[in-house]
């Protein structure tokens, strides 16, 4: 780092450190002080005065915070982060993040300025989880920057947002889900299906809305999750699962027959319109060719309806999900094997939103070990303590 003295009138000087390029614009910054002394006194002030911003790697000086979340979405567009989070990143920077915190120069920003916005958000209502949503944002930002070396260290790490407490699960039960599918059928042969296989994979909406042909293997029984239909200005767009990664999901024979079904369908609705069904159109979709998917926010709004018209209002289309991992791992299927059909990054996901199921399991293998050991032909008894002397 430079520094520079120029003498500006007797026992009067200007000091000037040169801290680098302004990130938004690359031009060069510095900053400027007027000392009042002798000259070796000003060399010695310029001194700490290079050594004073030395300390904090202040490439990013004069940025402020908003700056900083502006090039962070910049980055997360150039990551392919779905549309659909980047959408929800931008609504809560600018909803709440930058009125508060926007202006402030990012290297003055201090710990106290989060928790101070945590605890102003509580008092507006907002739950702890939509609290820690926007840490997460914030702490990402400051990560980026610390990267960047525009600061030395994440303030946010030192930041309190509140806790989450683990929610459990309420998954619909099996009559209800019935219910729903059933009801579906009587409203739109076209949408039931995506239901009942939301039910029997546990896919997530988008997925079912962008699976293909190309990805069914009726004589091997299993799917290929390659992507995801999300909801961009102007359409809809392909995007990779949310993952990153494909996964093989077996059928049964109820899946296999379903689709079998649905398939004869679609060839019949097709037909009776003049046209034909390619190999790579859409499983799901509201065009008799399967040329574009379903909307999933169409799914959604159809899913309220029929449930609404069953009065089960506190049913959600993502409980379906719920209720496929509940119901397997209810039955004994290994977490792993869960998770993988799920879609999960990683097991210990699972273990953490179903615990409470698992925990239900840890109480039937207990009694299941009782009834090994328990002796048929009298009552267990408690061991004999010794004879106290």
């Amino acid at each position: 780092m430079r520094g520079t003295k120029r003498k500006l009138r007797e026992g009067v000087w200007e000091l000037r450190v040169y801290v680098g390029r302004d990130p938004a614009s690359g031009n060069p910054r510095q900053i400027s002080k007027t000392f009042h002394g002798g000259s070796r006194a000003a060399d010695d002030a310029l001194r700490d005065l290079v050594a004073k911003h030395s300390e904090g790697r202040q490439d990013g000086l004069g940025v402020t915070f908003g700056q900083l979340l502006d090039r962070w979405l910049t980055e997360c567009e150039r990551l392919d982060h779905s549309p659909t989070t980047l959408r929800t990143y931008r609504a809560q920077i600018e909803q709440t993040i930058r009125p508060s915190l926007g202006k402030l120069r990012l290297t003055r920003l201090t710990p106290k300025h989060l928790d101070d916005l945590y605890g102003q958000m509580k008092e507006d209502g907002l739950s702890a989880k939509t609290i820690r949503n926007h840490h997460a944002i914030i702490s990402s930002a400051l990560h980026q920057a610390v990267r960047w070396q525009w600061v030395r260290e994440n303030v946010a790490e030192m930041a309190k947002p509140p806790r989450v407490a683990q929610r459990r699960v309420n998954a619909p039960s099996v009559e209800d889900v019935r219910s729903i599918i059933d009801a579906a059928e009587d409203r739109d042969p076209r949408l039931a299906p995506l239901l009942m296989l939301a039910a029997l994979t546990g896919m997530r909406r988008g997925e079912l809305c962008g699976l293909r042909w190309t990805d069914v293997n009726l004589k091997l029984g299993e799917l290929e999750v390659h992507r995801s239909i999300v909801v961009v200005p102007g359409g809809l767009a392909e995007k990779t699962t949310k993952t990153d990664h494909s996964r093989r999901v077996a059928l049964d024979e109820v899946g296999v027959a379903l689709l079998t079904r649905h398939r004869s369908l679609v060839d019949k609705w097709a037909s009776e319109v003049g046209t034909a069904v390619a190999e790579t159109a859409f499983v799901f979709s509201p065009y008799e060719d399967g040329s574009q998917p379903f909307r999933p926010d169409n799914v959604t709004n159809f899913f309220i309806r029929v449930r609404d018209s069953l009065d089960l209002p506190n049913i959600r289309l993502h409980d379906l999900r719920h209720f496929t991992a509940t119901q397997l791992i209810g039955a004994g299927v290994d977490v792993r094997t869960v998770a993988g059909r799920l879609g999960h990054s990683d097991p210990s996901l699972t273990l953490r939103v179903y615990s409470h199921v698992i925990e239900e399991r840890d109480r039937a293998a207990a009694a299941i070990m009782g009834n090994v050991l328990q002796q048929s032909d009298k009552p267990a008894q408690l061991p004999t303590p010794p004879n106290e002397s």
